[in-house]
């Protein structure tokens, strides 16, 4: 549910301090969007991620404007969740793309932003990189693991909650409070974050990806890819090789 206008409308220069602070801290996304959605401010660490060059080009634009329509979506619900609860998140592992639709794992941190009035006008956030999982939670690190090792295999929940020892529905709800989605959901990401990379490297066999991904299936492995990334396989692989060709 969207929220309704509060009085104050945030403006850039409400948090020009935190801007100038976390310019410098070139491995932490920073970013403050108004209760629409629309970006206020971010630093240069953000332009990067959205490969943008100004802050300019970001100031007005929403997640829509910048990632995936999934992804985009799962944003914004959870910052309306923040929006119409006032309650902050703190330290959330979390699925996002990078300026090259690659997949990378983050936490993010988002707390409300409130005018003189305690009327929620706003919403600031941090995310920071896990670099390569390095730091994935513990409860779950040994499923990433074999997730991440076996995507070109079936992978079965019943099988990945037997080896947490639990039950397959403790799993999911144990799963989904870590990151944010459930399992299928995330082994459906990670396969495309490698078909996504294997299209950016030497293999261009659309069918070939989709196998070597874990997709049995190309015309849905297709479907799937344009969902999240906007554009079949073949219009990905294209865009790509015309970036590099630049």
């Amino acid at each position: 549910m969207e929220p309704a206008a509060q009085d104050g409308m945030l403006r850039r220069a409400d948090v020009s301090m935190f801007e100038v602070i976390f310019q410098h801290l070139l491995d932490v996304y920073f970013y403050v969007k108004d209760i629409n959605g629309r970006w206020i401010s971010c630093n240069t660490a953000s332009l990067e991620l959205l490969n943008m060059s100004q802050v300019s080009q970001v100031i007005g634009q929403r997640e829509n404007s910048f990632f995936p329509e999934r992804i985009a979506k799962d944003i914004r619900a959870d910052d309306l969740t923040i929006l119409n609860s006032a309650e902050s998140v703190i330290e959330r592992t979390e699925l996002i793309t990078n300026n090259f639709a690659e997949l990378i794992w983050v936490t993010t941190t988002k707390v409300p932003v409130f005018n003189k009035n305690d009327k929620v006008i706003g919403i600031m956030g941090v995310t920071r990189p896990l670099s390569h999982l390095k730091k994935p939670p513990k409860l779950f690190s040994g499923t990433i693991n074999y997730i991440q090792n076996n995507l070109s295999k079936t992978i079965r929940i019943a099988d990945l909650s037997l080896a947490c020892n639990m039950s397959e529905s403790q799993f999911r709800r144990k799963f989904r409070i870590e990151f944010g989605l459930p399992p299928q959901e995330f082994i459906l990401r990670a396969r495309l974050q490698i078909a996504a990379h294997l299209l950016r490297g030497e293999e261009t066999n659309i069918a070939r990806v989709a196998t070597l991904s874990g997709f049995s299936d190309q015309s849905y492995f297709t479907r799937q890819f344009k969902k999240f990334f906007g554009e079949t396989p073949k219009a990905y692989l294209q865009s790509w090789k015309a970036t590099q060709a630049a």
